[in-house]
């Protein structure tokens, strides 16, 4: 079900990105979907994990979770893959006059 996200989104974003490029320019179609993604931001603010019965809450760290995540090397390589990947996205957008 979580896999299938990816799929459900590109088959109803194929026929509805024409007619906002259509009805509203390059612009406003892009900033209509900045809008809708935008909204996914606090769906995913309410989610939180589900207790397991039975098991103790985990001890507090010493440091924050921020702080571990950024000295955490895998993540690093993922986010530093990411900014490669869109920063290569935007190369046609900027250099398209």
């Amino acid at each position: 079900l979580v896999v299938s996200g990816a799929s459900v989104s590109g088959l109803a974003l194929g026929p509805l990105v024409p007619l906002l490029l259509d009805a509203y320019g390059w612009r406003g179609a892009l900033l209509l979907l900045a809008a809708i993604s935008f909204n996914l931001v606090a769906a995913g603010a309410l989610l939180r994990p589900l207790p397991v019965p039975g098991e103790s809450p985990v001890p507090a760290r010493d440091r924050p979770g921020l702080v571990r995540l950024l000295r955490h090397g895998p993540f690093l390589r993922y986010a530093l893959a990411f900014v490669l990947v869109d920063a290569g996205y935007y190369v046609p957008f900027v250099h398209g006059a």
